[in-house]
């Protein structure tokens, strides 16, 4: 009876240990798990960053091969009704980016939207490649565009400058692509040209001729009278699952972006297609289109972007930044800045 009472007794502290070693586990478990997050989130950064550094090393290799950066987006009216892509920023600078193969199918001298394969898949927009994906923003293969019109996505795109309110990039008419622009520092009517009526508000003609990359014009290095390290020339675009233009690669409309609001910003993007969420808010113009693009800077790392200035520096900018500080360092020769208060 005696060491029956004594295996009972041994059995009952045994499940309390138990009891404990797991509680205690479950507590371990809940102070670490963040950390291991953040952990992997800061890897993620990291290698966003270096894919920032490779695609700044390309577009240095190529302005030093053509004399100037590469147009943001390569337009040319192909038909009496629109104005068609050539390509971006991206499509040119894939040599530079050890995609030599995928540039040799691309057939320069028709739109990407009448490029021609044997499957949708083979099409050279409809190609994913590394290095324009930022692995912070989630699976890529949950939001890849599935509409042979746009092709694929990433998270990069080129600083158009900025605009006032209900501005954005214009891509639709070759005469209105530089309105109130020469090409150095701000235009002389910051909004444009008033050419349609959207949700009760007037919106303006594009204004993407005092960013580095404009459509059918890139600067070369000594116009960025800035200074190439005030001068940001890439950032980052979040992607949404869905019908959703935002990153489209070889679509100026997806991978250029205006410096109008601070990154990450509440204020909605404004573009033919896309899927409005809480971390990239939007309005789909499709209705009453005219090839008016606003995007603003924003990815999925926890408080601010990811920056690559003209020097090839990446910096992380915070979505608190001063918005005139955010939208000085978006022009490259506004005479904004100086070393002394940047």
């Amino acid at each position: 009876m005696i060491e029956s009472s004594r295996k009972s007794l041994a059995q009952g502290l045994t499940l309390i240990e138990l009891l404990v070693v797991i509680s205690i586990i479950g507590i371990l478990v809940s102070l670490l798990l963040p950390a291991v997050q953040a952990a992997r989130e800061a890897a993620r950064r990291t290698q966003c960053t270096n894919h920032l550094r490779q695609i700044g090393l390309a577009l240095m290799n190529y302005e030093s091969a053509h004399g100037s950066l590469p147009k943001g987006d390569w337009r040319q009216r192909m038909r009496s009704s629109n104005i068609d892509s050539l390509g971006t920023w991206v499509s040119v600078t894939l040599p530079y980016l050890e995609e030599a193969n995928l540039h040799q199918r691309i057939d320069f001298s028709k739109p990407f939207f009448e490029q021609q394969e044997l499957t949708e898949s083979l099409l050279p927009h409809h190609i994913f490649f590394d290095t324009h994906i930022c692995p912070s923003n989630g699976r890529m293969d949950l939001i890849r565009w599935n509409n042979a019109h746009y092709g694929a996505r990433g998270n990069y795109a080129a600083n158009a400058g900025w605009a006032g309110p209900d501005s954005g990039v214009w891509m639709n008419d070759i005469q209105w692509e530089q309105i109130g622009t020469d090409g150095r520092g701000h235009p002389e009517n910051p909004t444009g040209v008033e050419f349609i009526a959207h949700n009760g508000r007037t919106i303006h003609s594009a204004i993407s001729g005092f960013g580095p990359f404009m459509v059918n014009k890139g600067i070369a290095l000594q116009e960025a009278t800035d200074g190439t390290s005030h001068t940001v020339a890439v950032s980052e675009v979040r992607n949404v699952e869905g019908d959703d233009i935002r990153g489209s690669l070889h679509f100026g409309g997806g991978v250029m972006y205006l410096h109008s609001e601070v990154p990450n910003t509440a204020i909605q993007d404004f573009t033919r297609l896309c899927v409005s969420t809480m971390e990239a808010p939007c309005v789909s113009t499709e209705e009453t289109w005219r090839g008016y693009h606003k995007l603003s800077a924003r990815s999925a790392h926890p408080g601010g972007v990811n920056v690559l200035y003209l020097d090839s520096s990446v910096r992380f900018v915070g979505n608190q930044i001063d918005r005139n500080m955010w939208k000085a360092v978006s022009t490259f020769a506004g005479e904004e800045l100086s070393s002394s208060n940047y």
